[in-house]
């Protein structure tokens, strides 16, 4: 008689938790995550994610975390005059209903400063994702020379 209540109590407690979280409006998805190899002793790199709100209510993107870097932000990349390219440091970002951002090379990125050891081709790095409505998402992103996602 033990394993039926526990199943019952398992299903009752998975039930409320999915309830709990579609009644936030947020369902975020992420995928493609990356980041670019180091090269020699830098300890700086780019990271690349895709992020979309598959809810019923915006959220917004407050933080980004890891353990391999001292810093991690978020840039937005835009041109300027003169057709140059500058990059700035965001403290949060917009993630509206129905929509995807992505952080693409080229593009608005994760810029990961002080990274005490070199970031190889083939290693795996968590990433923590602080939003708004969904709170902390981790996601694995793949280290790699270049984009693995094309």
């Amino acid at each position: 008689m033990r394993l039926p209540v526990f199943l019952l109590i398992l299903f009752v407690a998975t039930d409320f938790g999915l309830r709990v979280g579609s009644a936030s409006g947020a369902e975020i998805e992420l995928s493609n995550a990356w980041l670019r190899a180091t090269i020699g002793q830098s300890n700086v790199t780019a990271g690349y994610v895709v992020i979309e709100n598959k809810g019923t209510g915006e959220d917004r993107l407050l933080s980004v975390h890891t353990t391999v870097a001292a810093k991690t932000e978020m840039h937005q990349t835009s041109t300027g005059e003169g057709g140059i390219m500058r990059m700035r440091p965001v403290s949060n970002l917009s993630i509206p209903v129905g929509q995807a951002v992505a952080f693409r090379s080229g593009g608005d990125h994760l810029m990961l400063s002080g990274i005490a050891t070199p970031l190889k081709a083939g290693d795996f790095i968590d990433l923590t994702l602080s939003f708004e409505v969904a709170g902390d998402l981790l996601v694995t992103a793949k280290v790699s020379r270049r984009n693995p996602y094309p």
